[in-house]
This record gives structure tokens, C-alpha cells and sequence, in this order.
């Protein structure tokens, strides 16, 4: 295990002894002569992700799109052609879930437009592509930037975060939601998350870091004050890293590991603000809900939903918020029937964080469901996201107990047999 991560300014060090070959000097080691050598060169560039990754996510969002309003489409011409057909007739339950749903598909195309944007570094701002045109963010308003290294694949994850208006000043939730779905953002912050995929990545970071000493007043600045290396995204680490995630969450409460990997006891037991805890999961609560809302709406062939759909749609919600802090119980109890130490608080904190794979895969088979995609699809969706979130609670109890697979066996089936009422309730009521 490594007891020291790399760090992204040690990174850069190729790039600086290059610029001290090109001026015929000697590298030097310290931060304050590669901000030096930062500054003089900073310049322009536009920095994209690799083009087949672009094209995939274009095509995507763009099939997403078009399937959702032609899905919309079909519904309205379908209630246009009825022998009946009145103006009236077009406040239409099956039209209200067609619409429900192509809005909750250009959310996703929404959101994965924005997960791989074409940066663009200028005298001016920071570029953020669009899908018409670009944002320009001064360079006054961009913050610290948050840095993540993905230790198992020799990667970093940046979020730049930025407060203030923006040119144009039209909205633009996704630089809102992005952010906040990191878990690093502060209150008000929007910002663009980048990784080391990036073309010329180590560019990239070394003209934003130029600009943004210049923006300072500081013509030689301490390259630290501009990057936070320690930020831990805890979503984005679940989905690139999740070995290293699993460790983070399994940390027991009263223990920590030193600078020489050793553990020792501390008195740091989280605390579990449930306000703030059950928001976060009534958003992991919401997709199933709407999964079924939005099927039984475009299948209700025009007719009010009938009352089990109502009575079901509630409970999906009631239960998946019930589901945190039963399945926290029920890691506690197996922690005290094994080793005699159950960790409640701990469990609430990563089961909170174990769920999201999950929820963004239901997410995704919403989104389709408005779509007008086969039922079936959104479906394996959400049975691929319950295989996952069992897995991951499973090697969690492990971690967390130092227990055999066998031992943990206890959680997983609780965690798999919950969850699978919930897609059973679903299959039932739509």
C-alpha cells in the first residue's frame, strides 16, 4: 500500500524541466521556480477529451434526446388521431408521462454533455463548452482547485470550482449539480470536474494555475496556495476506485493510520445530522419512484392512475428511504453478532455512498423509460445496480469486521433481499 500519494505538482515536474531546457538552465525543484516558469509560459489552448470519447457521448445524449421527444410525439398523435379528439383531450395522463419522462431524459444527456466538456484557456477566463457555443469564466472567480488521485490507475480527478456570473449570464445547473455531486463543493460554488484523460492534461493544469497567479497579483506564487491535493470526491472515488472507497468507509471509527501505515486509536465517531442524511437519500429514493410513475402514466392508455399505482409509488419512496437506516441496523447487528462491535454510524455514512452506482443506473432507466425504450431494458438497469450495491456492501461488512465472506453473508442477503422487494413492488404495481 502507498503510504504517500503522488502528488499532481510532482506530476508536473517533466513539463518543468522541460521549460528549464528550453530557457538552457538546470531544473530547480522548488514550487516557487515552476510557478516562474508557469507564468512566462502561459499562453492559450483549447483541451478535449479523446475524440471517440466525445463521440459516444454526443451520439448518446443526441439518440437519448430524439427517442424522449419522439416518444412525445407518438403519444400526441395518437390522441390528435382519435375520432373523439377535442383540444381538451390533450391534458392526457399517458402525454404527462411522456413529458415527465423526455425531461428526465435531457437531465442525463444534460448530464453527460457536461461530464466530458471541451475546456478552452484564455487571457480572458476559463472556456466551458455548451452545446451551443461556450461559458467563459474570469479567472478572478475560479477557486482553489480540488484535486483527487485515483491511486489504482495513476489518474487525477480536478474540480475547478468557480463562484460569481458567468458569460452569458443564462443558467447553468449542470456547473451547480456536477459539483455538488462531488461532495467537495462549498455552499454556492459551481464548477467543471476534469480528469487526467484529458489531452495534454498537465497543460491544461499548468496555464490554469498561471492564470489564476496572475488573476492573484502574484507574479511569483507558492503553486500549493492554488491546489487542495487532500479533497476526496466520495461518488467519483465509488465509481474509478472503488477498492480504495472501500477502504476510506471501512476505516473503523476509532482508528486511523499514520504516516507509517500504522493504526492507532482516536476518538473520531461521525455524527449523523439525519435532516441532512435522509435529503441526501430521498435523491436515492427518487428514481425508482419515478420509474414507476412515468411507466404507469404512458401505459395508462389516457386514464388517472389507479390507486395501487398511487398507494405504490408512495411506498417505493417510503421504503427507499426506510432502507438507510435499516440496512445501517442490520450491518451494526452483524458487527455485534461476529466480533461483538457493531458500527452504526459509520455504516449509515457508507451505505449513503454505497447506493449511488445503483441510483444513477435506476436514473439512467427512468430516462429511458421516457424514452419509449422496451420496459425491459430500464429493468436489467436496475437488477445490474442491486447485484452491485450487494457486492459493495458485502466487501464493506469485510473490510469493516475483518470478516470471511462467509460471516458477511448475513448482509448481503439482507441487502439483496430488500432491495429485490422494492424492484418486486415496482413489477407488481406498474
Amino acid at each position: 500500500m502507498r503510504l504517500q500519494p503522488k502528488s499532481l505538482i510532482s506530476a508536473l515536474a517533466p513539463a518543468r524541466a522541460a521549460a528549464a531546457d528550453v530557457a538552457s538552465a538546470p531544473p530547480t525543484p522548488n514550487l516557487q521556480a515552476l510557478a516562474a516558469e508557469l507564468q512566462q509560459s502561459a499562453l492559450e489552448g483549447v483541451f478535449e477529451y479523446p475524440r471517440n470519447w466525445l463521440l459516444v457521448t454526443k451520439v448518446a445524449a443526441t439518440l437519448l434526446l430524439a427517442l424522449s421527444w419522439f416518444h412525445v410525439a407518438m403519444v400526441t398523435l395518437s390522441i390528435v388521431r382519435s375520432p373523439r379528439f377535442q383540444p381538451n383531450l390533450l391534458a392526457n395522463w399517458s402525454l404527462v408521462g411522456a413529458l415527465i419522462g423526455a425531461a428526465l431524459a435531457m437531465f442525463t444527456a444534460a448530464l453527460l454533455l457536461n461530464l466530458f466538456a471541451t475546456i478552452k484557456v484564455t487571457p480572458q477566463g476559463l472556456g466551458i463548452s455548451e452545446l451551443f457555443g461556450w461559458r467563459r469564466v474570469p479567472w478572478s472567480q475560479v477557486e482553489v482547485l480540488k484535486v483527487m488521485e485515483v491511486s489504482s490507475k495513476g489518474r487525477y480527478v480536478v474540480l475547478a470550482p468557480f463562484r460569481g456570473p458567468t458569460s452569458p449570464r443564462t443558467p447553468a445547473p449542470m456547473l451547480k449539480l456536477i459539483p455538488a455531486l462531488t461532495g467537495v463543493a462549498g455552499r454556492g460554488q459551481q464548477g467543471v470536474l476534469l480528469t487526467s484523460d484529458i489531452k495534454n492534461f498537465d497543460r491544461l493544469v499548468q496555464l490554469i494555475l498561471s492564470y489564476m497567479s496572475q488573476a492573484a497579483g502574484q507574479s511569483v506564487p507558492a503553486i500549493e496556495a492554488f491546489i487542495d491535493e487532500a479533497a476526496i470526491m466520495p461518488v467519483v472515488q465509488l465509481l474509478l476506485d472503488p477498492e480504495a472507497a472501500l477502504v476510506r468507509l471501512a476505516r473503523r471509527a476509532n482508528m486511523q493510520l499514520s504516516d507509517y501505515g500504522l493504526e492507532t486509536p482516536v476518538d473520531d465517531e461521525p455524527v449523523l445530522p439525519w435532516p441532512k442524511v435522509m435529503t441526501r437519500q430521498l435523491l436515492i429514493a427518487l428514481p425508482p419512484a419515478f420509474c414507476l410513475l412515468i411507466d404507469a402514466l404512458v401505459q395508462s392508455g389516457g386514464r388517472p392512475l389507479l390507486p395501487v399505482q398511487l398507494v405504490s409509488t408512495l411506498l417505493l419512496l417510503v421504503l427507499g428511504l426506510v432502507e438507510l437506516p435499516f440496512m445501517a441496523k442490520l450491518v451494526q447487528a452483524v458487527g455485534d453478532l461476529m466480533v461483538g462491535s457493531g458500527q452504526f454510524k459509520r455504516s449509515t455514512w457508507a451505505y449513503l455512498e454505497l447506493q449511488a452506482p445503483r441510483a444513477l443506473l435506476v436514473l439512467l432507466g427512468a430516462a429511458l423509460l421516457g424514452a419509449g425504450v422496451p420496459t425491459a431494458i430500464p429493468q436489467l438497469l436496475w437488477l445490474a445496480g442491486i447485484f452491485i450495491t450487494t457486492f459493495l456492501t458485502t466487501r464493506f461488512v469485510q473490510r469493516l469486521y475483518y470478516l470471511t465472506l462467509t460471516q458477511a453473508m448475513l448482509a448481503s442477503i439482507g441487502t439483496f433481499v430488500f432491495q429485490l422487494s422494492l424492484f418486486a413492488l415496482y413489477l407488481g404495481a406498474r
